[in-house]
């Protein structure tokens, strides 16, 4: 019987993580997990048929993390939508190379006309909560949903990146304007 390998795939992958995590996802590579992990690069390859393999497993670990962060943020008074852009904020700000991972490496593309953007489903479920956003058609719902998102992605961009200087009571405020201006939108057109 062989020997048990003293490197397994999940320390090879939280290794990955961890680079990730404190350097960003450029700097992941077979050399740096080995020597995160003090080997040689052989597990690596042993045990993940490519980086891509690896880098594909750290987006997915990622986009866990970043949904316990933005549904784990609470703040009494707030509705449940408000929260949670509230919660990404946070994450943008908290977790900088988490966030470049998921929304600006491009490991993954969507195609928003055919794909399920990273967390819609389960993004959408504070939002189905309003009852202005129940009574548009689903559509409409994906719709905002998008939009919201990719204003959260450029200003969670420009807050992590320190281009925009705004407190977060500013950003807050904007992203509830926003979202207001949608609704009132979607809900003028033909439901």
């Amino acid at each position: 019987m062989p020997p048990k390998p003293s490197i397994t795939k999940e320390q090879i992958l939280d290794a990955a993580f961890d680079i990730v995590r404190l350097e960003g996802v450029n700097q992941l590579t077979a050399r740096s997990i080995a020597h995160k992990l003090r080997c040689s690069t052989q597990p690596v390859y042993r045990i993940y048929a490519s980086m891509d393999e690896v880098k594909n497993l750290v987006y997915d670990k990622a986009v866990a993390l970043m949904r316990r962060h933005i549904f784990d943020y609470r703040e009494e008074g707030n509705s449940p939508a408000l929260n949670m852009a509230i919660g990404f904020l946070h994450f943008a700000a908290r977790e900088p190379m988490i966030f470049q991972l998921v929304y600006l490496s491009g490991i993954r593309t969507y195609d928003i006309s055919q794909d399920v953007f990273v967390g819609e489903t389960l993004a959408m479920e504070p939002m189905l909560q309003s009852q202005r956003f129940q009574a548009l058609e689903e559509q409409q719902q994906r719709d905002i949903f998008i939009k919201i998102s990719i204003y959260l992605i450029g200003a969670g961009t420009m807050i992590q990146s320190g281009t925009l200087r705004m407190g977060l009571a500013e950003a807050v405020a904007s992203v509830r304007e926003i979202y207001e201006a949608l609704i009132a939108y979607e809900g003028g057109r033909s439901i």
